[in-house]
């Protein structure tokens, strides 16, 4: 009896963490529509198919420390180039050919993001799109021309790093943008 609480205990956890992670995506998705919309650009769509090709990069990205742009200029950080344990290194092309039927063409990403415990959703995207508008080439691609108003896809995971601090939180962030293709 003791063990299957212990299961629905686990099962509940799970379930709060994936709602977590869809408020945190759904709410990306808002604040980045309202960001294009207020430079004349039409809305993207939540694909959750390129979701989960920007998952498997952020979840490299969360757990490795080497990655960034100043530090290894030899080494793009869109290319899983540092060996993470329990993690198949891959690059962004091999990324994209788990989706067949999309054509994933721009990512942007933050390996590290930290708020205070206390940051609402709403703040912690807010701060990240703040964070791509203050660099050129990720602003370019929030800002992308509309490609094909229907299918304008953007894949969103939003990682929590698993470093413990006291008052503060740190995120990964990787947002793939493309479109459909193939129909």
């Amino acid at each position: 009896m003791k063990k299957l609480f212990y299961m629905i205990c686990i099962l509940f956890l799970f379930i709060e963490k994936s709602n977590a992670q869809s408020a945190i995506e759904t709410e990306f998705v808002k604040q980045l529509n309202s960001y294009r919309k207020k430079h004349g650009l039409g809305p993207v769509i939540y694909d959750a198919e390129i979701s989960k090709v920007a998952l498997y990069h952020a979840n490299y990205l969360a757990k490795c420390t080497k990655v960034n742009h100043s530090a290894h200029n030899d080494k793009l950080p869109h290319d899983e180039q540092f060996d993470v344990n329990d993690h198949k290194e891959m690059n962004f092309e091999q990324r994209i050919s788990m989706l067949p039927n999309k054509n994933i063409w721009g990512e942007i990403q933050i390996q590290g993001n930290l708020t205070s415990k206390n940051t609402s959703i709403s703040e912690i995207v807010k701060i990240a799109i703040k964070a791509f508008d203050s660099s050129p080439k990720h602003k370019a691609i929030m800002l992308c021309e509309d490609l094909n108003e229907a299918s304008n896809s953007i894949g969103v995971s939003i990682v929590k790093k698993e470093i413990a601090y006291e008052e503060y939180v740190d995120y990964a962030i990787n947002i793939d943008f493309g479109v459909q293709i193939n129909k």
